[in-house]
């Protein structure tokens, strides 16, 4: 990008950044709405976003298996999962909407698993009072895609790949539109448009083991919200999966779905002891997540732990024919990397970085702070809390993609584009010069950034380790300034990374931030010094902001619980957990 910088421009109404299942959704409402200049664009290949990685199943208390299931309980499920600090009228909505969602993508010929009668099945997830989560085998989040991939092209809705935001483009407090460069072609997009909508997934490669494959989850939507003004709440909300894979070493934090463990699936420590009797009698294996990967965690850290730090996770009991039939993608995934068997042999697991609870404050219509501009998906905060109910992020992204979608449409139709400052935009595009010249891999500051991350923000914390880990990231952060890579925009991977990592030391000093100031334990939030919930102190939500010295933090309390679901939450049945016949 050398001499003279050239641009292409690209109007729409509304642009849609991220193409999994809440981008898809919401650009399905915005049509159905009304709006027909629509653009989807995701920065993978089209259907290959990270929303395909969510197998087990997707919440609606739809009680084909459990009657008395209904989405109060739904709702109260989620709010004691989560710690009390999700706002629960998003929790309300999501849950009361979720039966409807549910089967409208059954309407549009998703093929969930069903009964010999027709009713859709369900099965158990950690923490769930009764079985709620509908599902495709162990491919559910895939089966969405499908579905949903059809609807778009159905309506003819533009949607481009392998397309690369740079940063936003807001005039005062109206967005305006958002820079790109297209890594295929080697050039850049000004994109204009009256409505953005940020779907671009959470942020957990932040962390050296993760769910998440190499080129997603990276942060974007979060860091490009950041960047414009924008709070970010409960950012040291990471979930850790209790079972990712350990080995081989390529297979490292690759999920191993819950619907294991909903089939059935029990874990075992080295020395043959079914563990989870001593940290969650009351469901063992289906306890919350989070309480299933600090059991896991602390096994290992007793010495408990197998021979690659992991733990065995045992689902032999099952009928081969039963496995491939409920968990195909599970048996194809240790059988290819780990040459394992596991209708006959156990699997090695360890906790893995899975989802970010925390992300953009957005109103409940999926509004930010910055008129036009909107987030859903796992993008956003406040839905999940302290921690999340399995089978609720498939959720989450149709619920609020049909809102956003909706709301972003109507905005489009009453306001025109908003003017851009052109010298502004070709000042953000003339950032990406800093880049260029000869320096170090940006890749290397990258992973350590992730393993500081691993080491001082993971499971359990305490002041000590995390006021480290921010020193250590405020140095790596220095020493990024002088990372260069080649010039030149077209396959230029090494300057995506340097882009991606650039990004990164806002969320992680945040993570971090936020993590030593809440002096307390809750849900994903493990305070080794403050071991204890402090409700009296607590019961808040801290939200994250950019300021001329760095990152700024504010406290704000949860709302409180009004309506049945309070009753629900005080009142939760207890049930006896019963796997799927």
């Amino acid at each position: 990008m050398q001499g003279r910088i050239v641009y292409r421009e690209i109007k729409a109404d509304i642009l849609i950044i991220g193409t999994g299942a809440a981008g898809l959704r919401a650009a399905i409402s915005a049509y159905d709405s009304g709006a027909r200049d629509i653009i989807a664009l995701g920065k993978c290949k089209w259907g290959d976003a990270h929303t395909i990685l969510a197998t087990g199943g997707i919440n609606a208390a739809l009680g084909t298996m459990d009657p008395k299931d209904s989405w109060m309980l739904h709702a109260a499920d989620t709010i004691i999962d989560g710690g009390s600090i999700a706002d629960f009228r998003y929790v309300n909505l999501m849950c009361r909407d979720a039966p409807r969602a549910v089967m409208e993508l059954v309407k549009w010929g998703a093929r969930f698993h069903k009964e010999p009668d027709g009713r859709v099945t369900q099965r158990f997830f950690g923490a769930a009072t009764y079985r709620r989560a509908c599902f495709y085998g162990d491919q559910t989040g895939k089966e969405m895609m499908r579905v949903l991939m059809a609807q778009v092209r159905k309506r003819r809705i533009r949607t481009m790949e392998d397309v690369f935001i740079v940063s936003m483009i807001a005039s005062g407090k109206r967005v305006a539109g958002a820079l790109a460069i297209d890594f295929f072609k080697g050039e850049i997009i000004l994109f204009r448009a009256k409505a953005v909508v940020l779907a671009a997934g959470g942020y957990t490669k932040v962390y050296t083991r993760s769910s998440s494959r190499s080129y997603e989850n990276q942060g974007d939507g979060a860091a490009l919200a950041l960047e414009l003004g924008v709070g970010l709440v409960d950012m040291e909300m990471v979930q850790f999966h209790p079972t990712g894979m350990i080995y081989p070493k390529q297979a490292q934090g690759i999920l191993v779905t819950e619907a294991v463990r909903g089939e059935g699936g029990l874990l075992f420590n080295a020395k043959g002891e079914r563990f989870m009797g001593r940290y969650y009698p009351e469901k063992m294996e289906l306890g919350p997540r989070d309480v299933v990967a600090r059991a896991i965690y602390m096994e290992i850290k007793k010495g408990n732990g197998t021979k690659h730090g992991g733990v065995w996770l045992d689902i032999t009991s099952m009928p081969k024919a039963k496995i491939l039939e409920r968990l195909p993608k599970m048996y194809r995934q240790f059988k290819e990397y780990a040459h394992v068997d596991i209708s006959k042999q156990r699997m090695e697991v360890a906790p893995t970085a899975h989802y970010t609870m925390g992300g953009v404050d957005v109103s409940i219509k999926g509004e930010t702070s910055i008129k036009g501009l909107y987030a859903v998906g796992e993008t956003v905060g406040q839905v999940h809390g302290a921690n999340r109910l399995g089978g609720n992020s498939l959720l989450e992204t149709v619920v609020f993609g049909r809102i956003v979608g909706r709301e972003a449409a109507a905005l489009a139709k009453r306001q025109d584009f908003v003017e851009i400052d052109r010298k502004r935009a070709l000042e953000e595009i003339a950032k990406v010069d800093r880049f260029f010249g000869k320096g170090g891999k940006p890749e290397d500051i990258r992973d350590e950034v992730r393993r500081a991350m691993w080491d001082h923000a993971g499971i359990a914390r305490d002041r000590k380790t995390l006021a480290a880990g921010l020193r250590k990231i405020e140095k790596l952060e220095r020493r990024f300034r002088a990372v260069r890579v080649r010039p030149g925009l077209k396959g230029n991977s090494d300057l995506k990374i340097a882009i991606e990592t650039a990004r990164m030391f806002g969320l992680c000093k945040a993570i971090m931030q936020s993590a030593l100031m809440r002096t307390e334990s809750r849900g994903a939030h493990y305070r080794t010094d403050y071991p204890k919930r402090d409700d009296r102190k607590w019961m808040a939500n801290i939200v994250a902001k950019r300021s001329a010295d760095g990152i700024k933090l504010g406290v704000r309390k949860v709302p409180t619980v009004t309506g049945p679901v309070a009753y629900y939450i005080k009142h939760r049945p207890k049930v006896e957990v019963k796997l799927l016949e």
